[in-house]
């Protein structure tokens, strides 16, 4: 409305100025000028959208990728990692399980060293995951950790090219870890080949209260299960596979369906990601956070990790040469 009024006066203005000027002589007829227009045209131009300055990148990542315990701590391995990978000719399968346990000593993880260690990182490539997964579940569904009745249909349905299920241990001040399982009951000890039997007459855990840095309990990994669609897989170079594959043993994670805005190997799966946004291999900001998440206190409180993981994290992004192979 305002434009409209403006042009308008400018119109009357000129009008009136016309009227005032003297009669001109006779002569050619100048040409009748163009009436005004009715309308202002423009341009509008959209800036790019701004990040959040109050929201850091690092800290939501790890918020929303890295699921928390009931302690809200974020549960990492403690005993040393062996890893097992079937499905693949063997020498595939040797890369891939070679290569978890270099990421794994490159974050400072504890590695089993024995060749005969018991394996905690299963991974296994089949051209039937669904039914693999069934066939798991009937025998072997201590491996999917806790769950709610609810959610098992969901749970043993394959459909992603990767999936991953974690056993998780809680630990209590006095040392006693029992393993976080969808029975009501407790059970103590590890549950997998091997180790001691369940002893559910073993009274509940307990930590300390009265600190805000933590309770003196803490959240570990008992065992990473994947699972990988050999046909969906097949056309991805293995090397990065194997790091992806690696990153997702170490740690539990979530949300790996949606593509990160942060360089990381696991957008190499995730959905709504272009090309350029995949990388090949375990990105700095991966290795970065798996060390900040193996060096963090296990007993302190979930915040206190977070801001350790996410500080390692930034350190990394600021220098994009750390951590790379």
């Amino acid at each position: 409305m305002r434009a409209a009024a403006v042009i308008a006066a400018l119109a009357s203005a000129a009008a009136f100025a016309a009227a005032a000027a003297p009669t001109p002589q006779a002569g050619p007829v100048p040409a009748k000028a163009s009436p005004p227009a009715s309308t202002v045209s423009g341009i509008t131009v959209e800036g790019p959208a701004k990040q959040d300055p109050l929201v850091d990148r690092a800290t939501e990542f790890v918020r929303q990728r890295l699921p928390a315990s009931r302690f809200e701590q974020y549960a990492r391995f403690r005993d040393p990692i062996c890893v097992r990978v079937v499905g693949l000719p063997a020498e595939f399968d040797a890369f891939v399980a070679r290569r978890v346990v270099e990421v794994a000593r490159e974050v400072k993880a504890p590695v089993a060293e024995a060749a005969t260690c018991t394996p905690n990182v299963n991974v296994i490539f089949s051209p039937r995951p669904q039914a693999q997964l069934a066939d798991i579940a009937r025998r072997r569904d201590i491996l999917f950790g806790f769950y709610f009745r609810a959610e098992l249909k969901k749970l043993i349905t394959f459909s992603r090219p990767v999936q991953a299920w974690y056993l998780t241990r809680a630990v209590g001040a006095d040392g006693r870890g029992v393993l976080e399982l969808n029975d009501p009951a407790p059970c103590q000890g590890t549950g997998l080949p091997g180790a001691p039997p369940c002893d559910l007459k073993a009274p509940p855990l307990t930590g300390r209260a009265g600190s805000r840095l933590g309770t003196d309990m803490s959240s570990e990994l008992a065992h990473s299960l994947i699972l990988a669609d050999a046909n969906r897989v097949a056309g991805e170079k293995i090397e990065a596979v194997a790091d992806y594959i690696a990153v997702l043993a170490l740690s539990r994670w979530q949300g790996l369906e949606r593509c990160s805005g942060l360089p990381t190997i696991l957008n190499l799966m995730a959905d709504g990601c272009e090309a350029e946004d995949r990388p090949e291999a375990a990105t700095p900001q991966d290795l970065a956070l798996l060390t900040g998440l193996y060096r963090a206190n296990a007993r302190e409180a979930g915040t206190l990790q977070r801001a350790e993981i996410a500080g390692a994290m930034r350190k990394a992004g600021e220098d994009p040469g750390k951590g790379r192979r």
